[in-house]
Parts: structure tokens; C-alpha cells; sequence
């Protein structure tokens, strides 16, 4: 069936959420290089003890994807990994990857980002096979042109580009 959650900044409103339908919360990590997975524990913990399954948008730093990228994707997909082993519901791996406010300018293309989907998809299934991995959602945007340049790219050609380059083995749902 179908289940509502929203994006939370906390938990001040529970009745209220519930009382919307809610079932779900989304909380945001931000990931830095070196940060420990214990970083997210406390988003699991207040979903869950207020009765919420609970999922998890993690997204990293631009600059640190920028300098090295094959590395960082691995070690984002470990982070990922070891965040799965605390038992959240569901991950989405980054936020809006077709825009440089999210990802390297330069670099935004739904090819690389699905490089960097698959090494989580890989890590955290390793680490725990229940836990939903869902896609970034790319920011809706008209504003490229229907194209990609080195500052971003529309979402439709950005999400073409993911299916192009194999995507759909590597999530559980696509974020919107």
C-alpha cells in the first residue's frame, strides 16, 4: 500500500504528523570525509521511538567528491555501508546531483552520479539487504536548455543519462 512521510527538521509535532497520515520521516545527513556512521544514530533513534520508519537522504561535500572522485564514491559507498548497519528504513544516496549548489560543476552528469549510486547500492545491501536504497532526486529544472552544461543539467535528460549508464540494477526506488 501506499505509506506518506515528509522531510523533517524534528520530531516537535508527532501527533500532528501522525495525524497528516505520516508514517514515514525523512531526516538529512551530511556526510564529511572521516565522519563516523554514528553521525545518523540519532535520526534512527527519534523516528523510531516515536513509532516512524525513518529514511535517511545522505549527501556528502562537493568539493571533497570534486578533488578525487573514484575514491570519494568509495568512500561514501563505505559511510553508506556502515549507516546501513544501524537499520535505517531506507537511504537516498545524495540530493539533487544535477546541479553544482549539490555536485562539482564540471562533473554533473547522470553517468557519474550513477557510478557513485552503484558503489552505495553495493555497500549498503552488503551491509544490510533490507534497508531501500533510493536514487538522489535531481532538482526539477528547465533551466539548462533541455541539455547538460558544466553548471547542471535539466532533470529529464539527467535521469535519461542515469537509465542510459544502467541505474535501474543499482536502486529500489528513483527519488523525485
Amino acid at each position: 500500500g501506499f505509506e506518506l512521510g515528509g522531510h523533517i527538521f524534528g520530531f516537535q509535532f508527532p501527533d500532528q504528523m501522525r495525524g497528516a497520515g505520516m508514517t514515514w520521516a525523512k531526516s538529512q545527513i551530511v556526510w564529511n570525509q572521516g565522519d563516523s556512521a554514528s553521525i545518523a544514530g540519532g535520526a534512527i533513534e527519534q523516528a523510531r521511538s516515536r513509532g516512524f520508519k525513518i529514511l535517511l537522504g545522505v549527501v556528502g561535500n562537493p568539493a571533497q567528491l570534486a578533488a578525487n572522485p573514484t575514491q570519494y564514491y568509495q568512500d561514501f559507498a563505505n559511510f553508506l555501508g556502515e549507516v546501513a548497519r544501524l537499520n535505517p528504513d531506507g537511504i537516498e544516496v545524495w540530493n539533487e546531483p544535477n546541479i553544482d549548489r549539490q555536485w562539482p560543476a564540471g562533473q554533473i552528469s547522470g553517468q557519474n552520479y550513477t557510478q557513485m549510486l552503484s558503489a552505495a547500492f553495493q555497500a549498503i545491501k552488503r551491509a544490510n539487504p533490507n534497508v531501500l536504497v533510493i536514487s538522489g532526486a535531481p532538482a526539477p529544472t528547465g533551466f539548462f536548455g533541455n541539455r547538460c552544461t558544466g553548471q547542471g543539467c535539466d532533470d529529464n535528460v539527467f535521469i535519461q543519462q542515469m537509465a542510459s549508464a544502467g541505474a535501474g540494477q543499482f536502486m529500489d526506488c528513483v527519488g523525485v
